[in-house]
């Protein structure tokens, strides 16, 4: 007698699978029924128009009311996605301002120090050592009044201690003085190379 249990267990799961595979209840099937129900005849009574306008109108004001609920819905999307396109266009251009001063930050210490190094060199009378310092420094910055100012003036020394390079220093003091005409500092560099607007 082994194996009886599972026999039973068989004959219960192919019994509930059969009830599972009953003909669902379709549109044909229910109309068959209904038209049993009634015993072959169907008295459908027709729909005054007050009643037909009555159901028009509820179905419109259901359809309005779910119009309603989409444009409210999508309205709170679409503020929601505005706010957050907002705060990020915000964060971004936050980061890009950090960056832009953490790069100018960056660009001033290095254009100061370039500067502190061309004035040493500058006092120990190494005018061409100064000059490579202040190009570099102009390169940063290269509208800046002092750089371009404490330039030419290691130019004009150079000229005046070696006599080199003195048409580049009288060419940058000439751009200087369109520039700033009233600088008396730019006058006394001028008598130092008298001998150039000669």
């Amino acid at each position: 007698m082994a194996g009886g249990g599972s026999i039973q267990g068989m004959i219960i799961s192919l019994r509930n699978n059969k009830k599972l595979l009953r003909p669902k209840r379709s549109f044909l099937n229910q109309r068959k029924e209904f038209l049993k129900a009634a015993k072959g005849e169907l008295n459908l009574r027709k729909a005054s128009k007050e009643e037909l306008e009555l159901f028009r109108n509820k179905i419109y004001q259901e359809r309005k009311r779910h119009r309603k609920i989409d444009i409210t819905i999508w309205s709170g999307i679409g503020t929601i996605l505005l706010f957050a396109c907002i705060f990020l266009a915000k964060t971004l251009t936050d980061q890009v301002t950090v960056s832009e001063k953490n790069n100018f930050n960056t660009k001033a210490d290095s254009y100061l120090e370039l500067i502190e190094d061309g004035d040493q060199w500058l006092t120990k009378r190494k005018w061409h050592n100064a000059i490579f310092q202040y190009e570099k420094a102009l390169e940063i910055f290269p509208k800046e009044y002092d750089i371009n100012y404490r330039l030419t003036y290691a130019l004009c020394l150079r000229c005046e201690a070696d006599f080199t390079n003195c048409k580049e220093a009288k060419s940058k003091l000439d751009k200087l003085l369109l520039q700033y005409p009233n600088k008396s500092e730019l006058m006394e560099l001028r008598k130092m190379l008298e001998y150039e607007y000669e």
